[in-house]
Formats: C-alpha cells, structure tokens, sequence
C-alpha cells in the first residue's frame, strides 16, 4: 500500500507530514522561495510512490449558498460550472455541495459554491507536482474536513458555530441542521493563549451579527458556540469567552475529540492540525477543489490499484483451489495405499488357500478355460422344464393323483435306461441326432378306491390320456393292480385285496429334445 503524505499549505509556506497508522511525523517544510520550491521538488522525486494530500488552511475562501431548481445530467453540471464562474471568476479551485433539496414549495436545491480564492498561491505547488507525476489525492481545505466531522462534534442540528485554532489562527465555522455554510479564518499575531480568547469572543460577536443581519438566524435567539481548545487551556478562555443572551460558549475537548477519530498523537495544546490532516489521510472528504487534469495520476494509480488487487484476489482463489485440490490429491493418495495394503494381504490369503487345496495336474490357465467352455455346455444343454410345466397341468386337472416320486434324465430312446456307455450313445445320437427327455413317474390313488378296480382303471387311463401331446410319448409302466392273462385276478372280497394299502402305478413322459 503507498505511504501517506499530508502537504500542509498556509499563507506562508508549505510543510510535509508523513501519516501512518493514526500518527503524524512531521518531515520537512518548503517555502515560497526558488530555493524551496527546488527542494520541494527534489522531495517529490524522492517519494514519487507515495499518496499526496494537498490541505489548505487560508483566509482567502470563498463560500456562496444559494437556491436551485432541481435538475439533474448534463444540464445540472452546466448550471453548477456557470454558477462557479459568476461567483469566482478565474480560480480553478472550487467546487460546489448540494445541501439537500427544500421540502415544499418547488423542492429547490440548496447548493453551497466554495473555492480557494487566491490559486495564485497554489499554482508553484500544484505545477511541481504535475512535472514529477506525483499521485495527487485531491486539494482539500480545513472547512471541507470540518464539514465532514463537525457534526459529531456539535451534536445537535440546530445553528451553531465551532472555533477552532490552526497554524494559520482562529477558524469560525458555521453549521446549520448538520451542513456547512461557510467558515472564515482569522489570523493570530502572537498565538498567545489571552490572545486566542479575545479574538474568539470578539469574532463569535461578529458572526452573530452577521447571520442576524442575514436572517439565517431569528433575531432574540442565542446562538450556539462550540470551542474546540486542550483541556489545560480551557479556563483561560472561559474568563474571555463568557455566555450572554445572544452567545452560549461551550467547550469541547480537543483531546477528546482526537481520540474518538483514532489519533494515536497526542496534543500538547490547542492546535488542530495534526487532527485535520489525519482526517484527510484515513477518511478523505467526498470532494475536493482539484481540477481533474491534477488528479490524473491519482486515477491512473487508483485503476493500477484495483488490477493489482483483483490479481491478488485471483492469486488467494489460485492458492485456495491449489491447497484443496493438494488434500484431495493426498487423500486419494492415501485411499490408493489403503487399497493397496487390502489387495497386498487378499492375495496372501487367496496364495494361501490355494497352497491349501489338493494339488492338480493342471494350470490355473487351463482349468479356467475348462470352466469357461464347462460353462458354455451347461448353457447349450436342453432343459426339462416344458416337460415338467407339462406334467404340473396334468396334475392341476387331476387332483385325486397325488404324486409319490419323480426322476428325469437325457436318453437317446424313450425306452433307454443310461447314457453311460460311450458306443450306445455314440449310435443312438446316429440314429437320433435330437434325444429324449425322459421322465419316470411313480404316483398313488386315494385309499378310498381300493376296492374299486374300475374306478382305478378309469383315473389312471384318464391321467395317461391327459398327459398325452403332439410330442409326448406317455407309457404305463405299472398299475394298481395285475391284469396281466398269466396272473390270477382276485375278487373284491379277497383277502389279498383288501389289506388297506394304498393303489399305485407308475407312468413314463418322453419327449423328443
């Protein structure tokens, strides 16, 4: 950040102070002379980066308040740079404040034209410090710092007059409902404190008639006077600044004051000075007499300042984003070495089961090809269950059949009992490419019909006849009962028939494949 320095401009001279963190060291102090304008310029060279603040504190001001129609763009600066012409012809240094906008009637503008009247007095200055591109904050005066801070000071928006004592000698500011109207600066010839008293009196019976005869205050009404002195001084001032009707003296301490704006100095007596330009240096006002071709450095440095600190800005986002993608990196680092340590002790233990397993002939390389084209048989082979879906319908249509036992296989003929030997399969799959599935039935009859041949006849014979399809072959392997020519037949009342056990039978499904 540039360093701060305060140009302190008086009727005499000039004198240059460094501002930094809330105090004020004084440096050096230039004169009108040839001699001290050299000087001066080689001090600019020397602090060509730092931040200049040009404050005046002269009797030659110039303050004009007057009533505006409202108009806003263009056309309101034209108004206002006409009006600064009328009123101070020939000085650049002036500026005009719009004291808010009455509250009836048109709703004028109340506008407040100040200038430093006597530019002559600045121009050495102001052209040393355009030669040497010097960073010129703004040429400011001690009532735009005043306005700025002063009503914290007086504390009420009624109209009152605050004394203050400078370099250059006692300044009289007048407020009114918390604006500047004007101020005017009487100078001291001894600095004495007696004689601070006396032009404090004298001057604050000037004013009141002044603004009594401009009827900015009713007549029979006292006017507020606030004195900003040191504490210490206080009591000599008291005996000259005495209360009447008219004028009511109050005192404010300049100490006091000092610290509540953060100066870190302390004063050793009346002078506001160092308060004044440590106001210009921490909060300058909001407007200033300098002409824009004065402060275009200060521009230049202002936009250089605005890139330097967004590049900064953009450089922390850089730094940030680097340092959480560099935890994301090292915890994704440690994830990948976790990972690393559990597939590490996974493939001891999968080395280990595997020394543990009974040892082969062949690879892991083979037998996993094995399984793969295992895996692609199994795929291949026919499935058996339209034939059992099949058989579960029978079933459904005959609920009185209660099955006892099923077992399926593959074979090369509806009749053949094993595929086991190879020269059987090999012909069989000759003389029939397709296959068969086969499937062996053994079921049983409720017990109530074990004395009714017939009606076992009839339930198994309409069981097979369910069963029977387009592609199933369906043969009663066994019934509930021999009616074979060769065996003798019993009669219901035989006591072979009737021993309670319960009928069976026995079918075969076959389908070719």
């Amino acid at each position: 950040m540039a360093a701060k320095r305060i140009l302190l401009a008086d009727g005499t001279g000039l004198s240059a102070h460094h501002w930094r963190s809330g105090r004020i060291k004084f440096e050096t102090e230039f004169s009108n002379e040839p001699a001290g304008l050299e000087a001066f310029a080689t001090y600019l060279k020397k602090h060509r980066g730092s931040l200049f603040f040009l404050l005046a504190d002269i009797a030659e001001e110039g303050f004009q308040l007057e009533d505006l129609p409202y108009v806003q763009g263009g056309d309101r600066n034209a108004l206002l740079k006409r009006r600064l012409g009328q009123y101070f012809y020939g000085t650049p240094l002036s500026l005009a404040v719009s004291l808010g906008r009455a509250k009836d009637g048109r709703r004028d503008e109340r506008i407040l034209f100040a200038a430093l009247t006597r530019a002559e007095a600045f121009t050495p200055w102001l052209d040393a410090l355009r030669e040497a591109e010097a960073i010129l904050a703004g040429v400011y005066s001690v009532p735009l710092v005043l306005a700025q801070f002063g009503p914290q000071l007086l504390d009420a928006n009624g109209p009152a007059l605050l004394l203050t004592l400078t370099r250059g000698g006692v300044r009289q500011t007048f407020f009114d409902q918390g604006k500047l109207h004007f101020s005017r600066l009487s100078q001291l010839a001894t600095r004495g404190v007696d004689e601070i008293g006396r032009v404090c009196a004298s001057d604050s019976a000037k004013i009141f008639q002044y603004l009594v005869a401009q009827r900015q205050i009713p007549r029979g009404s006292a006017l507020r006077t606030v004195i900003l002195a040191e504490s210490g001084q206080t009591q000599t001032l008291r005996d000259y600044c005495q209360s009447s009707p008219e004028i009511q003296f109050e005192f404010a301490d300049l100490g006091a004051a000092a610290r509540k704006l953060r100066l870190k100095d302390s004063l050793p007596d009346s002078n506001a000075d160092r308060m004044f330009m440590h106001c210009v240096a921490s909060k300058p006002p909001a407007q200033q007499f300098a002409p824009p071709e004065e402060t275009r450095f200060h521009r230049l440095w202002r936009m250089r300042s605005a890139i330097t600190g967004t590049a900064w800005v953009v450089f922390v986002a850089c730094l940030l984003f680097a340092g959480k993608t560099g935890l994301k990196v090292a915890e994704l680092r440690n994830q990948a070495e976790t990972t690393r340590l559990a597939t590490a002790d996974d493939t001891r233990r999968y080395n280990t089961i595997l020394e543990g397993l009974p040892k082969v002939d062949i690879t892991p390389d083979n037998l996993r090809a094995f399984i793969s084209r295992h895996e692609a048989l199994q795929k291949r082979l026919p499935r058996m269950e339209p034939l059992l879906l099949h058989l579960s319908q029978a079933l459904n249509e005959n609920p009185r059949i209660e099955l006892g036992k099923l077992s399926w296989r593959m074979a090369d003929s509806p009749d053949a009992t094993s595929n086991s030997a190879p020269g059987a399969r090999q012909s069989a799959t000759t003389a029939n490419a397709a296959g068969w599935a086969v499937v062996d039935i053994d079921a049983q009859l409720p017990l109530v019909l074990v004395s009714d041949q017939r009606a076992q006849l009839a339930l198994v014979e309409n069981f097979a006849a369910t069963l029977r399809a387009a592609r199933t072959e369906v043969r009663i392997l066994s019934r509930p009962f021999d009616i074979e020519s060769d065996k003798p037949l019993r009669s219901v009342g035989d006591p072979r028939t009737q021993g309670g056990e319960v009928p069976k039978f026995s079918l075969r499904l076959a389908r070719p494949l």
